[in-house]
């Protein structure tokens, strides 16, 4: 698996965004709208998560999108109305770049990015 500096990749992650105070709004959905590959973690069911996935999928093809998610308790899901999309099950954030990696190269070469095996 080829590592996010390997191959260009940039992580914007506005949950750790630092500054000072900045419109979250308008930089969360400039960044949504203008990235290539979205990942997206479902987990604890976050109103504001939905509406960001929401406006990812308006956005973007199905296929560029990757939903994470971790049970949290016995009979947790995905909502059903995103189950049919693609996703990855984790058990902890930890594990995070190493279940996404797979999904990221195989968007990558779909779109015609050639990549040296690892």
């Amino acid at each position: 698996m080829l590592a996010t500096h390997d191959i260009g990749l940039e992580l914007v992650d506005m949950g750790t965004e630092e500054g000072g105070t900045f419109p979250i709004h308008t930089k969360m959905y400039e960044a949504i709208a203008s990235s290539d590959i979205i990942i997206c973690d479902l987990t604890g069911h976050r109103p504001n998560v939905f509406i960001e996935a929401g406006y990812a999928l308006s956005h973007h093809e199905k296929n560029k999108l990757i939903f994470l998610f971790e049970p949290k308790n016995e009979g947790d899901s995905v909502p059903f109305d995103l189950n049919t999309f693609k996703y990855v099950q984790i058990t902890q954030a930890a594990e995070i770049p190493n279940r996404v990696g797979s999904e990221i190269e195989a968007i990558l070469r779909s779109a015609g990015a050639e990549l040296a095996n690892a």
